[in-house]
């Protein structure tokens, strides 16, 4: 009976390690993001684990496989986000594994607008700040609502993205079948609530109100 108790014991433990690791283990993001205050303001979390994230393949599919909910061609650019030229996402998105890897959005999706070149025919820069100019998150958000009320909002649907750009592991690809795609379909009919830590919800309700952290690193 003490033996069944003690394999009994470890076996939980192993599985609430397990369970830990797969949704609430934080892994830092990549040291690039830290190495300036603009980068980090552009595309560090704030409060790492606050905000529920879209998981980031349900992210990057999204726009392939909707794009009869943008505005124009073009993907996420579309809905009037600031884009860096060579990076991965646009500016106000942090991508960080919190169990697994999801995407939020910080203070620089609102705050940070594209401004004219800094040399004739060159791209547009993005200003991190400007005083009564923030960017419309309204397109975005209904994007997300219109998506999530559409019934090709499937895993199925979601692979056939997802396999023309990684191939997923075995265990991945049933989080994602099980869990993570269809909890983001429900969450994803409230979006702000899934992008945004408290703070920055509270800020985005009364901007004259709660001032939400700068993004940090952890």
């Amino acid at each position: 009976m003490k033996k069944l108790l003690i394999a009994l014991a470890v076996l939980i433990f192993i599985a609430g390690a397990f369970f830990w690791c797969a949704f609430y283990r934080v892994v830092p993001q990549p040291a690039w993001i830290s190495a300036t205050p603009r980068d980090r303001y552009f595309y560090g979390s704030v409060a790492p684990g606050k905000a529920e994230g879209i998981p980031y393949w349900v992210w990057l599919a999204l726009p392939r496989m909707f794009p009869e909910y943008m505005p124009a061609p073009g993907g996420y650019a579309a809905l009037g986000l600031s884009w860096e030229e060579g990076k991965e996402m646009p500016v106000g998105f942090a991508k960080q594994r919190i169990g697994f890897i999801r995407v939020t959005g910080n203070c620089a999706l609102c705050h940070a607008v594209s401004g004219p070149p800094a040399m004739p025919r060159g791209v547009p820069t993005v200003i991190s700040s400007i005083p009564g100019r923030t960017t419309d998150l309204e397109p975005l958000l209904t994007f997300y609502r219109k998506c999530a009320a559409d019934p090709r909002f499937t895993a199925d649907d979601i692979f056939g993205q997802v396999d023309q750009a990684t191939r997923l592991s075995v265990f991945d690809r049933m989080l994602y079948r099980c869990i993570l795609i269809p909890r983001a379909r429900k969450m994803l009919r409230d979006p702000a609530t899934v992008l945004f830590s408290p703070e920055i919800l509270a800020h985005i309700r009364d901007p004259k109100g709660v001032v939400p952290p700068v993004p940090l690193v952890r």
